[in-house]
């Protein structure tokens, strides 16, 4: 695939900048499922907490840091085969903004000039929105295009808190592969679930969304849930390792080992104007400290963007509320990392969650008021 034409549109339609320049990435991974398929149970895993790509990287080809010195801040006992999220901080999130050692090294990554960038996939999300996403497609009405984001979460808040009943309709209808001749039914079941269930949203935004599954019956077809492989939700993950081959194409990519990914991302080489481009390498995380740091980013993002998966906005502002000094320290570190990081490309950050997700990020994290 030349990478060209898909990363000039993520570059102009997302205002990104500095995309060109030379940096070194490091990656780690957490909540990686490897697939997402439907059982007449649910889903074929028990948890499904977003999945995290993510690490640190640092402008330039090479850095001249000391991990060592890191390494001691950090009391890292030296028969420690390599540096892992539990050395570091234990718990969920919320007990983990207590850890000194977690804040040694937020505070030394921002001293050395190092940045984070992630990925936080929520997988259920993403699983269900394309219902969404057909209709609006097919209707091309401006209004439903302007509020597609707003129309995704609140049909996924409706689904996620009906859980059971929405996945067993979605196995009856064999989605996301649902025949032709269940269409009708499927839109018909469609309607009844958002009507039933809407109550939980607000007059308006249950209107909106109640008007535009009423539309679905007079669709032809729904392109994006038909012929596929009959419930399978997610195949791979590889198409999201591959978004910062492309966009930072100048930079060099480090990654974890993993072996079902490294088969995958083989089979799909990019090429930059007919030349093949070679800007990933695959490594054994206990040969890199800054792969074994950014295990420590990512575990620690994992356990932040669960917590706001799940949790109401009401709790979040007592929990907000309720912080130690020691927590505000380490939240305020965090943020500082994140806003610098962003100074420099928004590129480093790419998000697929629910509006929700989002407005309590930018409560808790920005202070910006629900």
């Amino acid at each position: 695939m030349d990478v060209n034409e898909l990363r000039d549109i993520l570059i102009q339609h997302n205002g990104l900048k500095n995309t060109d320049e030379v940096y070194t990435f490091y990656y780690d991974e957490t909540n990686n499922i490897r697939k997402l398929y439907l059982k007449d149970s649910g889903f074929n895993v028990n948890k499904t907490d977003n999945f995290i790509l993510a690490g640190i990287l640092h402008k330039g080809l090479s850095t001249d840091s000391d991990y060592s010195t890191l390494f001691k801040m950090i009391n890292l006992q030296k028969s420690t085969h390599e540096l892992k999220l539990k050395h570091i901080a234990k718990g969920d999130f919320l007990d983990m903004l207590k850890s000194d050692k977690l804040l040694i090294i937020l505070n030394w990554l921002i001293e050395n000039k190092f940045y984070i960038h992630y990925f936080n996939l929520n997988i259920v999300y993403w699983s269900v929105i394309d219902i969404i996403d057909s209709i609006v497609g097919e209707l091309n009405n401006p209004f439903y295009i302007m509020n597609h984001m707003s129309l995704k979460s609140d049909f996924y808040e409706l689904a996620n808190s009906n859980s059971d009943v929405f996945l067993n309709a979605l196995h009856e209808f064999n989605y996301p592969d649902i025949p032709e001749e269940k269409a009708h039914d499927f839109c018909l079941w469609l309607i009844d679930f958002t009507c039933m269930h809407s109550c939980m949203l607000s007059k308006f935004r249950a209107n909106v969304l109640e008007n535009l599954v009423k539309e679905s019956l007079r669709i032809k077809e729904l392109p994006f849930i038909s012929g596929f492989h009959g419930r399978e939700l997610i195949g791979s993950f590889m198409v999201f390792y591959l978004r910062n081959l492309y966009l930072f194409k100048n930079s060099i990519h480090i990654f974890d080992e993993e072996k079902s990914i490294q088969d995958d991302v083989k089979d799909f080489p990019l090429t930059d104007n007919g030349i093949p481009i070679q800007n990933h390498e695959f490594v054994k995380s206990h040969n890199s400290e800054a792969v074994q740091l950014s295990d420590v980013i990512t575990g620690f993002l994992g356990k932040y963007f669960s917590y706001l998966k799940n949790i109401s906005d009401e709790q979040l502002v007592r929990d907000k509320a309720g912080l130690t000094s020691k927590q505000l320290k380490t939240l305020s570190a965090l943020k500082h990392i994140i806003d610098i990081s962003d100074d420099i490309s928004r590129g480093f950050f790419n998000v697929v969650s629910s509006e929700g997700e989002q407005r309590r990020n930018n409560q808790f994290l920005h202070g910006v008021k629900l």
